[in-house]
């Protein structure tokens, strides 16, 4: 687990930790994962071995080359690096015969108008969750088929394919970020993992175990653990964000339900063709 407070104006105090495992039934592990203010990403890496981990570590070191200082990023940064992190997958699916890509979800620490923001980004079904009091939001949309045909409402819900099949990658014809901006909130909770947490460990115990679990380094061990427990058939990468200070203030609409939605901005930044 580390504390840091990152040397800006008004920038909160984090205490984060990152956790990944190759799971039970592979041998290699195409998870990558950053965890350095002002970034937090996850990026799972499809194509096989050599093209899936050459891929997601591409995605990542993209980001980890821009912000080597750790103070809060803007918006352009982000799409800037994201450029990057297209072309760099990109690159290395051209030299696979099967193609590569990777998801990418995560978290960057922004300034907007001197007040600090997460600006939440996703591509794929790796995911971020906001866990406040007692409370879990899934603050990003999955790419894949089925929560396409869930979302249309036009098949049945036992009738629904995998989670497998997924419709935006970085690597493949659309790599469009979905992206989102909410203030940071002193006492809050973000949870940033690959699908090899999401596919074992349902919501609730999620929620039980970010509410239950302690400190951000104790609750990434017990996620790992508990994918294991339940099969881990897939690569399992976690990073919790703790913001312990100098953010806004959050509460609870009296349902209980949060009031997140009220003001978050929601985004959608474009793959740049040709960059």
């Amino acid at each position: 687990m580390i504390r840091e407070t990152p040397a800006a104006l008004r920038s909160p105090e984090l205490s984060y930790a990152m956790r990944t495992d190759p799971g039970r039934k592979r041998e290699v592990n195409e998870d990558s994962a950053l965890a350095a203010p002002p970034c937090f990403l996850v990026a799972d890496g499809m194509g096989g071995h050599e093209a899936g981990d050459l891929a997601s570590q591409a995605a990542i070191a993209a980001f980890a080359g821009r912000f080597t200082r750790r103070v809060p990023a803007d918006v352009e940064d982000v799409a800037e690096a994201l450029d990057e992190a297209r072309a760099a997958v990109d690159a290395i699916a051209e030299g696979h015969e099967r193609g590569a890509g990777c998801t990418l979800s995560g978290a960057v620490l922004v300034d907007i108008d001197g007040a600090p923001h997460w600006f939440i980004l996703n591509i794929g079904d790796s995911r971020v969750y906001l866990h406040r009091g007692a409370s879990l939001q899934q603050l990003t949309v999955d790419h894949s088929l089925r929560e396409e045909l869930r979302a249309d409402g036009a098949v049945e819900e036992a009738m629904l394919p995998g989670r497998n099949i997924i419709t935006r990658a970085l690597g493949s014809t659309d790599s469009t970020a979905d992206s989102w901006l909410i203030p940071v909130e002193t006492g809050s909770r973000l949870l940033i993992c690959s699908d090899g947490l999401t596919s074992e460990v349902g919501d609730e115990d999620l929620r039980a175990t970010l509410t239950m679990g302690g400190d951000p380094e104790a609750v990434a061990g017990e996620l790992v653990r508990r994918a294991n427990d339940a099969g881990g058939r897939d690569n399992i990468t976690v990073v919790v964000v703790d913001t312990l200070s100098g953010g806004s203030t959050w509460f609870e609409n009296p349902t209980g339900e949060s009031a997140t939605d009220d003001y978050t901005l929601t985004v959608t930044i474009p793959a740049r063709r040709g960059a």
